[in-house]
C-alpha cells in the first residue's frame, strides 16, 4: 500500500511538471488585450473562391454609369465575352448623346475603331497630364504622335517613380498614376502598331517600376490594381507577387465592389472595381497574350 502511494505520488508529481512546462510555452492572452491580426495567406484562392469574386464584381459593375467605366466594361467583354456587359458601348452612346464634355467623344475610340464622333477642336480639351499621355496612343492610329511626346513618356516615367518613391504609410502618392498611364499608353501604341522607337530597356524599366507599386502584394488600392491590370495586358503578369491574387478577393467589399483606398473605407468605386474584375479575369483565364484593349479594325 505504501507502495502504490509513492507511485501515485511520483506520476502526480511528474504530471504537474509536464502542465507546467506546456503552459509557460502557451503566449500570454490577458482578456483585456487587443487580438492579434490574422496574418494574410499568401495562397492562391480556390477557383469557387475566385469565381465568386468575379460573379459579384460583375452584379456591381452592370449598375455603374460612368462613361469610362463604360469602356472599361467593353474592354471586358470584347476580352472575355461576359455578357452582362455586351450592351456597354450602347449605354456610353446614350450618355455622350446628352453630354457636352467634348472628351466623351475622344474616348469612344477605346470600343469603336472607326468611330467618327470626334471632332478636330475636341482635342483641345485634353490638358490633364494623365489624359496627354494615353491620348496621342489612342489615335496613334490616324494620326501623328506629338513631337514632344516621346520626352513626355519619359518624363512621366522618371516622375511617376519619384512619387512612388516618396510615398510613406502604405499610402501612394497620386503622382506615381505616371506610371501606371505610361504602360497604359505603351499598350495602346502597340494595340495600334505604333511604330514609336522608345529607348533601349525602356519597357523593362517601365514593367518593373509598376511590378514596384505592387510590392509584396500586402496592399491592395486603386493604383495597384491598375498597375496589376495593365501589367497583365502587357504580357507581364508574372511580375505580379502572387499574394496579391488572394489579398484582391478578401479586399472584395460585400456590395462586390473594391474601395479606392483601404485606409478610407468609405465607399466602393468603379474605377478599382473594374481594374480588380481585370485583373482577377486575367487570373481566371491565363494566356501569354491577351486581345488588345483597343477595339480592332474591322476584318
Amino acid at each position: 500500500m505504501k507502495k502504490s502511494l509513492i507511485v501515485l505520488c511520483v506520476v502526480i508529481v511528474i504530471c504537474s511538471l509536464l502542465t507546467a512546462l506546456l503552459l509557460l510555452k502557451l503566449p500570454s492572452s490577458p482578456s483585456d488585450a487587443p487580438a492579434l491580426p490574422t496574418p494574410t495567406s499568401t495562397a492562391q484562392p480556390t477557383n469557387q473562391a475566385l469565381q465568386q469574386a468575379i460573379n459579384q464584381s460583375i452584379i456591381y459593375l452592370k449598375q455603374t454609369q460612368h462613361p469610362i467605366g463604360l469602356l472599361m466594361l467593353n474592354v471586358i467583354y470584347r476580352q472575355f465575352a461576359i455578357a452582362e456587359f455586351k450592351d456597354s458601348l450602347q449605354r456610353y452612346d446614350q450618355l455622350w448623346a446628352s453630354s457636352t464634355d467634348p472628351l466623351i467623344r475622344v474616348w469612344r475610340r477605346i470600343a469603336d475603331y472607326n468611330t467618327s464622333i470626334v471632332q478636330p477642336d475636341d482635342f483641345n480639351s485634353v490638358t490633364d497630364q494623365l489624359d496627354r499621355l494615353t491620348i496621342p496612343a489612342l489615335y496613334s492610329d490616324r494620326s501623328s504622335l506629338p513631337d514632344d511626346y516621346l520626352t513626355r513618356l519619359t518624363n512621366a516615367m522618371e516622375n511617376g517613380f519619384i512619387f512612388a518613391s516618396q510615398s510613406t504609410g502604405g499610402s501612394l502618392n497620386s503622382g506615381a498614376y505616371l506610371l501606371t498611364h505610361v504602360l497604359l499608353a505603351t499598350i495602346w501604341l502597340q494595340n495600334n502598331n505604333c511604330s514609336l522607337q522608345l529607348p533601349e530597356d525602356f519597357t523593362t524599366n517601365l514593367y518593373e517600376m509598376n511590378a514596384a507599386l505592387i510590392g509584396d502584394g500586402s496592399q491592395v488600392n486603386d493604383i495597384q490594381l491598375e498597375a496589376a491590370a495593365f501589367l497583365y495586358q502587357a504580357g507581364q503578369g508574372n511580375l505580379v507577387d502572387p499574394a496579391f491574387v488572394q489579398n484582391v478577393i478578401a479586399a472584395q467589399f460585400t456590395d462586390g465592389g473594391w474601395f479606392v483606398d483601404q485606409d478610407e473605407p468609405y465607399k466602393t468605386d468603379w474605377h478599382p472595381s473594374v481594374l480588380a474584375l481585370m485583373f482577377l479575369l486575367y487570373i481566371q483565364n491565363p494566356a501569354t497574350s491577351y486581345p488588345t484593349m483597343l477595339a480592332p479594325a474591322p476584318s
